[in-house]
């Protein structure tokens, strides 16, 4: 499993490092898209990432690609902030998965690891808030999926409605994926001041 973890952290830290150098939007869909695999990889306990955590962050990151940049592109401009965030949080932790499957990790390595996080992840989740609430009128002009009733099924479906829904979902979402990040972040500091002490 050691040799599987290393070639998926390598295959993603050099996505990462593509996406930051060609600035590719094909790059960071099919690497992000990958990152799928990290849910099944806490299902499985391969990593000790919960899988719950793992599912929102991802489903969030895919559903802004695919759901929100793909369909409406028009605010591409929205996502740098975004995008930076993203490409410097995680190739910063893909390299540090790859790196500690061989040896121990560099101090630097991982006080990054455990540190940026704590800027990179809001403005992510900004970027991410932004872009869909950016999209909201796109949505609503030109909607993706739209089912309007009265059909024979009864049943409506809005491209916008499901914006505003995951805009809501923000609320209890970014909290729980920053308290689990700012445990591991205590957990770190904990262990590194014991050892200095």
């Amino acid at each position: 499993m050691s040799a599987y973890l290393a070639f998926y952290n390598g295959v993603q830290f050099t996505g990462y490092k593509l996406k930051t150098d060609l600035d590719c939007e094909r790059v960071l869909r099919i690497f992000q898209t990958l990152a799928i695999l990290e849910v099944f990889h806490a299902l499985l306990r391969l990593v000790r990432s919960t899988p719950f955590t793992t599912a929102i962050q991802i489903a969030s990151r895919i559903f802004v690609l695919w759901g929100v940049l793909y369909l409406y592109p028009e605010h591409a401009y929205v996502n740098k902030m975004m995008l930076v965030s993203w490409c410097f949080a995680d190739a910063t932790r893909y390299l540090y998965y790859f790196v500690n499957i061989f040896i121990e990790t560099p101090g630097l390595l991982t006080f990054l690891r455990y540190n940026l996080f704590l800027v990179l992840y809001p403005t992510g989740i900004m970027g991410e808030i932004s872009n869909i609430f950016y999209s909201l009128p796109h949505a609503a002009h030109r909607p993706w999926i739209g089912i309007t009733m009265p059909n024979s099924l009864n049943f409506g479906f809005s491209t916008f409605g499901v914006y505003c829904v995951l805009l809501v979902l923000y609320i209890p979402g970014m909290p729980l994926v920053m308290l689990t990040l700012s445990r591991k972040h205590i957990l770190y500091t904990h262990r590194t001041s014991r050892r200095s002490s």
